[in-house]
């Protein structure tokens, strides 16, 4: 197992993956975007990527919802959680989280993203290049009011530098 050693000048991520998505709602759709690379390389999901060691999970979908496509948003829930093992033996969680628009104008990551688009769930249910996952998403996620966020006061200090519940 690596534990976060640099291989070709890149940061190995080891055996165990957390990541998060942002479904982002405005006015009935939802921001959606198309990689240029990977497993859903051309086909409609939501913005996502890694969690950076110095940042909570909400942070970095907000993050990576701005780096993707230039819309600020505010983290309200968390929606889904996806968790699966990958045939190469990597560990591979997904963390959904809700986001209000903010401001901004859509404008994809040319580095990242073939195209990013408000789309209604209607017509992402029926477009055979969304992924089967964002499909069942705008169907029931977007329903059910999901986790949010809670406040907590420590009266020790943990060791966080950042701290934060959703239930």
């Amino acid at each position: 197992m690596t534990t976060g050693a640099t291989f070709s000048g890149k940061k190995e991520r080891g055996d165990i993956w957390l990541a998060v998505s942002g479904l982002v709602e405005q006015d009935g759709k939802v921001l959606v975007v198309k990689k240029a690379y990977g497993a859903t390389e051309g086909l409609w999901t939501l913005p996502s990527g890694f969690v950076k060691a110095d940042e909570t999970v909400d942070e970095a979908a907000v993050r990576e919802v701005f780096e993707e496509t230039a819309i600020t948003a505010v983290p309200v829930g968390l929606v889904a959680v996806r968790s699966g093992v990958l045939r190469q033996g990597k560990h591979d969680t997904l963390l959904v989280f809700r986001l209000r628009y903010a401001s901004g104008v859509v404008t994809p990551c040319a580095r990242e993203l073939q195209t990013a688009a408000w789309m209604s769930p209607a017509a992402l249910a029926v477009d055979p290049s969304c992924t089967e996952f964002l499909a069942k998403l705008c169907q029931e996620a977007l329903t059910r009011p999901g986790l949010t966020e809670h406040p907590i006061v420590h009266t020790h200090d943990y060791g966080y530098s950042s701290y934060k519940i959703f239930y």
